[in-house]
């Protein structure tokens, strides 16, 4: 006979996780990129409104990050922001591209654009940085900003999809060590409420012979 439906085991995940995961997984990579950015202007409206604590706390940990040289930064309110231009240009476009991102793929997506991609969107970044390094040209705020957000605009769209990916590989191995912590609890309740359907066998009453 079959088994009841309630002693069912599905042996796969309903069609609304495979959806959730990613959209979560792709949720908290947007937050993560928006807090740096926030921060980053948020340092020197903060110090010219008088909290210098947290304001320089800001400026501390962006310093191990960026030069933070008044001349190359933008500035508002009087005050620098926490990085360069160039360094503001690469939180905002990566910050941007993350947003952006599922107007332009599906997140369910996990595979990327060829490297060549990336590649070419790293040659005016390398450029605007080289020709300002060697004094053939003197690169500007707007130069600096443009090209670091381009670059990491493109580079959100190679670390979402592995992002999204990873998040599915835990989320495969999370399934897997419940499935077999639960196997052996499921194996002895169905043994403890399956009923016994062995025949009687005719040795066990020696009267009941022929």
């Amino acid at each position: 006979m079959f088994a009841p439906a309630n002693s069912y085991v599905p042996q796969c995940a309903p069609r609304t996780q495979s959806v959730r995961a990613p959209l979560i997984m792709w949720a908290v990579v947007a937050i993560i990129a928006l807090i740096p950015a926030g921060l980053i202007v948020a340092a020197p409206l903060l110090l010219a409104s008088g909290h210098t604590f947290f304001a320089l706390a800001i400026y501390e940990i962006f310093s191990h990050l960026c030069h933070q040289l008044p001349e190359r930064s933008f500035h508002v309110e009087g005050q620098k922001f926490a990085v360069c231009s160039r360094c503001t240009g690469i939180y905002f476009g990566f910050a941007l591209s993350v947003l952006l991102y599922p107007l332009a793929r599906s997140l369910k997506r996990i595979d990327t654009p060829h490297v060549n991609w990336l590649l070419l969107a790293t040659a005016p970044i390398t450029v605007d940085w080289a020709l300002g390094a060697t004094g053939l040209w003197d690169n500007t705020h707007l130069s600096r900003f443009l090209t670091g957000a381009l670059f990491s605009a493109a580079a959100a769209v190679y670390v979402v999809p592995g992002l999204i990916d990873l998040g599915h590989s835990l989320r495969r191995r999370f399934d897997t060590r419940l499935q077999e912590r639960d196997q052996p609890v499921i194996a002895v309740v169905v043994e403890a409420v399956a009923p016994d359907r062995s025949a009687p066998s005719d040795y066990g009453s020696p009267s009941s012979r022929i």
